[in-house]
């Protein structure tokens, strides 16, 4: 009896996603803050800006310009467009299909409908954005546009201000999959060597580097309660 193929769906590590979106939450209202003091200064010493430094002024005008516009880019960049921002992925006997917010379809990439490559020796393999250990990984495979050219796609579990905590193993169930139902595609070594498709999965281990960032995201955070603390105490 063949075993039927898993079924596996992202995870989201909830603890560092909502921390990292209260980092910038945090930041937004700082930079509120910051853009209300600033041009209260401005407001209350405009006259003797204008008649005594009037480079002062034009410096700060700018600043506040500034810090108006790094507020609404953070906060288009948390609110804007959310039914195109995928938040879910699962990865089945049919592909893989990404999901927004609310739970609607955004992209499927089926495994039928994976092409080989026209010039290139594999016909998946990993993509690296860097060349770093923990850079932005994703997978490069191979379909037919609209009009019929095949062309490049992307298969990513990179998700914007989400973090995965199984996307190595979404990586690896699909690779597994193309291996099942398209073993006419051929995957890099690299692929295969990066996600263990020859043996067992290894499982994940929190490491240095983990450490090292929780601990700058702690301290990030706190840096920001502490100057937020400071501004308060400034009105009251």
């Amino acid at each position: 009896m063949i075993e039927k193929f898993q079924t596996i769906e992202s995870k989201i590590n909830i603890p560092i996603t909502y921390f990292l979106m209260g980092i910038l939450w945090i930041a937004v209202i700082l930079i509120m803050v910051v853009i209300g003091v600033v041009f209260n200064l401005i407001y209350n010493n405009f006259r003797p800006f204008i008649e005594n430094d009037l480079g002062i002024f034009f410096t700060i005008l700018i600043a506040l310009l500034l810090l108006m516009f790094c507020c609404i880019a953070l906060i288009v960049a948390l609110t804007y467009r959310k039914k195109q921002k995928i938040r879910k992925a699962i990865v089945d006997e049919k592909g893989v299909t990404f999901y927004n917010h609310r739970n609607a379809i955004i992209e499927t990439i089926l495994y039928h409908e994976l092409q080989p490559a026209q010039h290139s020796s594999t016909d998946v393999h990993v993509f690296n954005t860097q060349t770093v250990k923990y850079g932005k990984t994703t997978l490069q495979v191979y379909l037919k546009n609209k009009a019929g050219e095949i062309m490049p796609s992307t298969v990513d579990f990179n998700f914007n201000l989400v973090i995965l905590r199984n996307q190595y193993q979404l990586y690896r169930h699909f690779l597994k999959g193309i291996q099942h139902f398209r073993p006419d595609l051929k995957i890099s070594q690299q692929a295969i060597d990066q996600y263990n498709l020859s043996s067992e999965p290894q499982k994940t281990k929190f490491g240095i580097f983990e450490y090292i960032m929780s601990a700058v995201f702690i301290l990030i955070a706190a840096g920001l309660v502490y100057v937020f603390i400071l501004l308060i105490k400034m009105f009251v």
